[in-house]
């Protein structure tokens, strides 16, 4: 059997990419790295003396031997796994794998998630983040809470918090700027600031275009690459940052933050509950689900 067939391993991540038409989706799906998956595509390939993927825009796609191949390994692992699942004592436990903006799941998520573990502690977590955006239909994820327009046809789309954006600073900044009480006063401070407004969207030019005022009035900005360094840098007490009200909230309320003016901006982007279109989550992400949509609804109501 071992000269009849591939490396096992090297079974076990071709289906991962086969099903997800992705090496980067199951690099990440796996916990190993981009290379590994072409290394291990590479012996299957070399064993069968054939193909088994080709390009096609941004993934891969089966050829006619990789299709073949991919039947029989779907069935065989499926096989293994039902009686895996048969002889497995329940004391195992589950898991699940959750993506989400790393902002939001520092300040938002990971804070409210003392409850749900209290309630399912036997229920492991597997968190995914990152500051840019991650769609769960190319990264082979069954859900994700994902920042922006909600117009993604491909994906399952529950509408989550809206966020309002106003300027934050520490109290102490504020008693130092001696009179921080309006917009032509914001525009001689430093404001702390994104480098770019891209799929998250936040930023000063934005902010200060809504509320009528040409950004190149700024006299002195500070940019970061991340919106948490970004708020960081504020209670550090380096400037005036843009606080999100679904992210800041705590730190509002913990008094580490204040917000010096009353101008507030409704932004346009809003946060979402997605998964593929014809996935189905598993118990363990439906709980979560359920979980999290309560949470928002407490939090506000959804836009």
């Amino acid at each position: 059997m071992k000269h009849r067939l591939p490396p096992p391993n090297s079974l076990v991540v071709f289906e991962a990419a086969a099903r997800l038409g992705s090496y980067t989706a199951a690099a990440r799906e796996l916990g190993i790295t981009l290379a590994a998956v072409s290394r291990h595509v590479d012996r299957i390939e070399s064993h069968l003396g054939a193909a088994v993927f080709k390009p096609q825009g941004r993934g891969r796609v089966l050829t006619l031997a990789g299709k073949d191949l991919h039947d029989a390994v779907t069935v065989g692992l499926e096989h293994i796994a039902s009686a895996v699942a048969r002889i497995r004592p329940p004391s195992q436990g589950r898991s699940l794998t959750i993506a989400a903006p790393l902002a939001f799941a520092s300040l938002w998520l990971v804070p409210r998630m003392v409850a749900f573990r209290r309630q399912y502690p036997d229920i492991k977590f597997r968190f995914i983040t990152a500051d840019a955006d991650l769609d769960p239909g190319e990264e082979g994820l069954a859900l994700a809470v994902r920042y922006g327009h909600g117009n993604w046809p491909h994906l399952n789309v529950t509408p989550l918090l809206q966020p309002h954006v106003f300027p934050v600073c520490t109290p102490e900044f504020l008693q130092a700027c001696e009179g921080l009480d309006s917009i032509d006063a914001l525009l001689t401070q430093t404001l702390l600031d994104r480098e770019t407004e891209d799929s998250f969207g936040i930023g000063w030019n934005t902010w200060l275009s809504r509320v009528g005022v040409s950004p190149h009035q700024v006299q002195n900005r500070i940019t970061f690459n991340s919106y948490e360094i970004v708020l960081r840098a504020a209670l550090a007490g380096h400037g005036v940052a843009l606080g999100v009200d679904v992210l800041v909230e705590d730190l509002l309320q913990q008094g580490l933050l204040v917000a010096p003016l009353r101008d507030k901006v409704r932004w346009q982007e809003a946060y979402y509950l997605v998964s593929p279109r014809h996935a189905s989550l598993s118990p363990e992400l439906s709980l979560f689900s359920d979980w999290i949509l309560g949470q928002a609804q407490q939090a506000r109501t959804p836009p």
